[in-house]
């Protein structure tokens, strides 16, 4: 056997290509693995629309998104895609999802059962599943960090009331440590309604 070729460091500040279709299809399957497209449905289909635009943050090298009332920073160098309900960020080796979900819940904690529900059913595809009560955004969260073959990921359901946003993050392993301070960096600077 050949020794594995080591993993091209991906800085945030560097500009980065797109995710393959392979990769892109392999993160899709990390999401689907993590159970991310239940409770309550996505509007639209998995394809990505037209990129929405970015917001200034006051940061050099990082860039605001919004999904209706998440707001998220982000490296400016991941290419998006997506509306104001669902975005896509993609690097090489990286892919973040954010949205709302269809429907509303009777209360946050119809909102947050449904969310542990959602994260539990593609348990069996995963490895090394941790799955914990936590917050996002200053909101009541389910948060689940797994693998899937040759990809680890992160996901949180966060409820804002009866409403329920979803916030995925996959890279291949092993993940350079600047990818995953950059994804530290997402999830702290998340904000809902003003809410920090």
């Amino acid at each position: 056997m050949s020794p594995a070729k080591p993993e091209r460091a991906v800085s945030p500040s560097t500009p980065m290509r797109p995710v393959s279709r392979r990769g892109a299809r392999a993160a899709l399957a990390v999401a689907a693995a993590l159970g991310l497209a239940g409770c309550g449905g996505l509007r639209g289909g998995l394809l990505p629309g037209p990129a929405p635009e970015p917001e200034a943050t006051g940061q050099a090298g990082w860039v605001a998104w919004r999904v209706e009332g998440l707001r998220l920073e982000a490296p400016a160098a991941w290419s998006a895609s997506g509306d104001a309900r669902r975005l896509t960020l993609a690097a090489d080796g990286l892919r973040l999802e954010a949205w709302v979900t269809e429907g509303r819940f009777a209360d946050g904690k119809a909102c947050l059962a449904a969310a542990e529900e959602a994260l539990q059913r593609g348990e069996e595809r995963l490895t090394r599943v941790r799955r914990h009560a936590s917050t996002l955004a200053g909101r009541p969260a389910v948060a689940q960090e797994a693998d899937a073959g040759g990809w680890h990921g992160w996901a949180y359901a966060a409820c804002d009331g009866a409403v329920q946003y979803r916030l995925f993050f996959t890279g291949r392993s092993p993940i350079p440590a600047e990818v995953l301070d950059a994804w530290r960096e997402v999830v702290k600077r998340a904000r809902l309604g003003g809410v920090s």
